[in-house]
């Protein structure tokens, strides 16, 4: 066991040295990579329509048999027609749709413009119009997974193709890891010949529907690497065997990954722990001679640029994948080997904004791998992203998860979790701290704090209530009609239960979600604070000068503003977060359960580019914000509120009951001057206060490491910058991407040095 070092704010702060540095350029290891980057990048936005052709002929023609039957059917009928193609230089084969950067069409379960995609960039507004033939459009009118939730529980017709829809009803759930193991172990033809058995002993109709569309599904998948064998673009042996090599063994889970967005999977999928999975064909190839390091590099950098090219909404709109390396064992022995330091240079070297890369951070970590890892953040990007070992199995674990499964945990999107092959993730409630603030503002006869507090937590427990009888209708038709047999054959027990995983996995543990705590905390301090401990105002002055966005009450929100604010390890507000926190934790226990098995949920915090985006239509707060600017990026503070340097936002956020209260993930944002990680004696003291941050119980950092001066830079001159990357909330992005609003947001920010 490390000994925690002592750490001061004041030695912190006196580490600041040296003038910005940026260097935030691409470093491919070799031209071949260079080049096929450049053409993923630059690959034009397009929507692809083979695949929903495909799905309305097979529909049309299997009118009369199940739903999951017509789905396998046409996927593997997808498999045999799609048109291949290759990006010149690219060493792996398999991409999401008949050419390069075009959107596939996902019309089972829905024909609609992505409202996240079109809200993070409104010029993207009206990317499907004139796109989906009519014919397409009126077969699927009543017929899909949106239709029918519009039919049966909103009373209305389905909108045009081109109104902005909810990521659920186009596409599936996604937020998942399948396993890949027996993949590797027996190949397509040994999953195949499991399904084919296990069909044979079947006789209900609804099991048996399943195996048959699972074994249509993985026979399409086998026929489509038939395919590119053909063309010499992938071994033959693939097909049906299971792998030998490395290369082989990368192409295999790439062939499977893809496939599980061709599926229909949209958002946040993470290909199970692949530094773990690859490492013994590492390791027999580098014993052999058939590889070195330089080769297995180039082939991660490919790997990376595969899932960047994964262009399930076109290649300027990123799909929170993930990709996940090192971690530790139940008994604390550290996971990481040498893929783990090839695929995180290899996904730092390509300065992309997508995969999303992830470390596991435990006490017996390498030290030389996480400094290594400190030193990319400092190279113009926001990876590798941060996981506490120590923190989140005790929280699965609370939820009923075993030890060893727990420690098998992987992120799956913004921050969300899963255990590949055994749960995903799905939200399927929501904590509205902010309305129900504004309805406890505007309640009469409330005379005292805890009344108020009382107020806030009733209108808190009634969002939950409401949104998870919402949730619950939404889930009931992903389980009718977003079954997807292919990805549900990399689900333990899916096989043999002769079940889609959408109606249970091994663990099934749905989501409280709840966004922009750092505002509610920072509200309630400011109204204990302001009106009932100096009774400066009252309840309903507070509530007149946010509905007047403070003008006319300036002189309110300025003592609003001076309040105690989270992120600054301040104690009186220790006993709020903890009030908070209850008052989610109490009314999701008494009130949601997954409906297949009875589960608890578990409750998280995400993101995304809310904080911009629902900044935009959200009035002013009692915490002191104006109305339409940005909320709270993450658990950490609101924007403007770190006063007293990194060590106290840090042990503000340790205040937080991850295990208990957060068992689904958080985001934590912190932001440096880039020389304090790519100076090597500062960089030591950031890994120390690290350090000392995940031993007390912090569970989840994101880092940028860019000075004001160049991001400033970078609005002046886009073209010199193109490969900053900057880490929003749950997402990032090239920073010459955003818009100007998150451009500010992220500049706004404390740069701590």
């Amino acid at each position: 066991m490390m000994r925690i070092p002592s750490f001061s704010r004041r030695a912190f702060l006196a580490s600041a040295a040296g003038a910005p540095v940026f260097a935030g350029l691409a470093r491919p290891s070799t031209p071949a990579m260079g080049a096929l980057r450049r053409d993923i990048v630059e690959s034009p936005v397009d929507v692809a329509m083979h695949r929903a052709r495909v799905y309305t002929r097979v529909f049309q023609a299997n009118e009369s048999k199940p739903w999951i039957v017509r789905k396998g059917l046409a996927l593997r009928e997808y498999f045999r027609t799609v048109p291949l193609y290759r990006r010149e230089g690219d060493r792996i084969a398999g991409s999401i749709s008949e050419k390069p950067g075009a959107m596939p069409l996902i019309v089972e379960i829905g024909i609609g413009e992505n409202n996240i995609y079109t809200g993070e960039n409104p010029q993207r507004a009206g990317y499907l119009r004139g796109k989906v033939p009519q014919d397409i459009w009126e077969y699927w009118l009543d017929r899909n997974l949106w239709g029918r939730h519009r039919a049966a529980y909103g009373g209305r017709a389905p909108t045009r193709p081109d109104t902005g829809a909810p990521y659920k009803f186009i596409s599936c759930q996604g937020h998942l890891s399948p396993s890949y193991s027996e993949l590797l172990e027996k190949g397509i033809g040994g999953i195949l010949k499991k399904v084919r058995a296990r069909r044979v002993k079947e006789s209900d109709p609804e099991r048996l529907a399943f195996l048959t569309a699972a074994e249509d599904t993985l026979a399409g998948l086998s026929e489509w690497i038939e395919r590119y064998a053909e063309r010499g673009w992938a071994p033959e042996r693939l097909a049906n065997q299971p792998p030998d090599t490395f290369r082989e063994a990368m192409q295999l889970i790439w062939f499977a990954h893809q496939a599980i967005h061709i599926e229909g999977h949209g958002y946040s999928c993470t290909p199970d722990h692949i530094d773990q999975l690859l490492y013994p064909y590492y390791q027999r190839d580098i014993k052999a001679g058939r590889l070195d390091d330089k080769q297995v590099l180039e082939l991660c950098e490919n790997f990376v640029l595969k899932m960047y090219d994964n262009t399930f909404w076109g290649p300027e709109h990123h799909l929170t994948q993930g990709l996940c390396v090192g971690g530790s064992t139940p008994d604390g022995k550290d996971l990481t080997n040498r893929l783990s330091w090839l695929f995180i240079e290899g996904g730092t070297n390509m300065a992309l904004p997508e995969p999303l890369i992830w470390i596991r951070w435990h006490p017996g970590i390498d030290q030389e791998f996480f400094d290594s890892c400190l030193s990319r953040l400092a190279r113009g990007t926001c990876f590798p992203m941060m996981w506490n070992d120590k923190v989140i199995p005790a929280g699965l674990m609370s939820l009923g998860v075993s030890r060893e499964d727990a420690y098998r945990y992987i992120p799956v999107g913004c921050n969300e979790l899963a255990i590949p092959g055994q749960f995903y993730f799905n939200p399927c409630a929501h904590a509205n701290y902010l309305a129900s603030m504004r309805q406890a503002l505007d309640k009469p006869g409330i005379q005292s704090f805890e009344e108020f507090i009382q107020a806030f937590g009733a209108g808190l427990e009634n969002s939950i209530r409401a949104s998870y009888q919402n949730e619950l209708k939404t889930l009931k038709m992903q389980m009718e009609y977003a079954q997807t047999p292919l990805t549900s054959c990399f689900f333990e027990g899916c096989i043999e239960r002769a079940k889609d995983m959408i109606l249970g996995t091994k663990y099934n543990l749905l989501t409280c979600g709840g966004v922009f705590f750092a505002n509610a905390v920072d509200s309630l301090a400011a109204i204990r604070e302001v009106v009932f401990e100096k009774r400066e105002a009252t309840l309903a002055e507070v509530s007149a000068a946010c509905k007047a966005n403070f003008k006319g009450f300036e002189r309110l929100r300025a003592k609003l503003l001076a309040a105690p604010k989270h992120g600054n390890d301040d104690p009186r507000l220790d006993d709020i977060i903890r009030t908070v926190e209850r008052l989610r934790a109490e009314p999701v226990r008494r009130i949601c359960r997954d409906p297949r098995d009875g589960s608890p949920f578990g409750n998280g915090h995400v993101v995304r580019s809310s904080a911009v985006r629902t900044g935009r239509v959200t009035p002013a707060t009692p915490d002191g914000r104006l109305a339409f600017t940005p909320l709270a990026s993450s658990v950490a503070a609101s924007v403007g509120c770190e006063k007293s340097g990194p060590t106290a936002v840090l042990n503000s956020v340790c205040k937080l009951d991850g295990p208990g209260a957060w068992q689904h993930g958080y985001q934590v944002n912190l932001r440096f001057q880039g020389n304090m990680l790519s100076n090597k004696p500062n960089r030591d003291k950031v890994r120390a206060m690290i350090h000392v941050y995940f031993h007390k119980g912090g569970q989840e950092l994101q880092i940028n490491a860019v000075d004001t001066e160049t991001l400033r830079a970078a609005q002046r001159n886009p073209e010199q910058y193109r490969d900053l990357v900057v880490r929003i909330a749950g997402f990032s992005e090239f920073f010459v991407n955003l818009t100007p609003d998150m451009q500010e947001d992220i500049i706004n920010r404390t740069a701590h040095s």
